[in-house]
């Protein structure tokens, strides 16, 4: 793959991987209660990129979230590994399934009407009621 960003990352045994070869579209902390659940966490931490800078390889289940998102997991240890957009060419992977998950830091919180109270948000990035 060309390009000069490359991000790497898998599940937590190892049996899923991917490699996106470009910067992220956007990295955010999503609120809402689909990621809630579907994270099992307060919130999801999450790199979007254009589905073709990602490769990936392991066998994952799915599982439609909403109408516009199919959530995928590891097909053995059950790590969420992607969320793919249905209504355009977007793919998320968790930052925490990062190789290096500093590598990239989010740039805003989504859906906070949806945070949960005990969550405290102090770290100055721009903040949206709902989607950005």
């Amino acid at each position: 793959m060309g390009g000069k960003a490359a991000y790497a990352g898998g599940c937590l045994c190892g049996q899923v991987r991917w490699r996106a070869s470009a910067e992220p579209i956007n990295v955010r902390l999503c609120h809402c209660r689909n990621c809630q659940r579907a994270t099992g966490g307060p919130f999801f931490a999450r790199a979007l990129f254009e589905a073709g800078d990602v490769e990936r390889s392991g066998e994952t289940t799915r599982w439609a979230s909403s109408q516009r998102l199919h959530r995928l997991s590891c097909a053995r240890c059950g790590t969420p590994v992607f969320a793919e957009a249905q209504d355009g060419p977007w793919l998320a992977v968790p930052v925490a399934t990062l190789d290096d998950p500093t590598a990239l830091s989010p740039g805003s919180h989504t859906w906070v009407s949806r945070k949960l109270p005990w969550t405290l948000i102090d770290d100055g990035l721009p903040q949206f009621p709902e989607g950005a």
